[in-house]
């Protein structure tokens, strides 16, 4: 009992290392598998998810009997359609580029900006985007706009910005 013990405080950093890891992969991996036993659920909030009675596939009858479900599957899939490819392009046209990169202190400055939007918070990017988009103070409606003689766009208040 006492090796392990003294195994445990040995290993106890490589442990707190991976520690965020494996939040992570529960957060993002195992969390949304509750969504799995929605699907099948008729939820009753007062009962909640476990003790909400089965609906078997009448959620997914409802769905697809709608007007508008082949409408969101189709959005869903061409938007991810292209995200993929788009990503893909620009990715490997901007490691081409960096890889061309002559000066070392340059290539790190350009990775560093690369990589910075994913290792943000989504909320800190979501204030950031907001930080643009405002309609009152945001830096495209009152910088980049008047430069092209363009009247502010309320970005937030016209469905036809953010399309379903």
């Amino acid at each position: 009992m006492k090796k392990k013990k003294n195994k445990v405080k040995e290993y106890l950093p490589l442990y707190l290392m991976m520690l965020p890891g494996l939040l992570y992969l529960l957060i993002n991996n195992y969390l949304p598998m509750t969504g799995i036993i929605l699907a099948f659920k008729k939820l009753n909030f007062s009962k909640g998810i476990l003790a909400s009675p089965w609906a078997g596939l009448d959620n997914f009858k409802f769905l697809f009997s709608s007007k508008d479900a082949w409408i969101i599957t189709r959005n869903t899939l061409l938007y991810n359609i292209a995200f993929i490819l788009v990503n893909m392009v620009v990715g490997i046209a901007i490691a081409i580029l960096i890889c061309e990169v002559k000066n070392t202190k340059m290539k790190k400055i350009y990775q560093s900006a690369i990589l910075l939007p994913f290792l943000m918070s989504m909320v800190i990017l979501s204030y950031i985007v907001y930080a643009l988009l405002s309609a009152e103070n945001g830096l495209v409606n009152n910088t980049i706009l008047p430069l092209l003689h363009i009247d502010p766009i309320q970005w937030y208040q016209k469905p036809k910005y953010w399309p379903a």
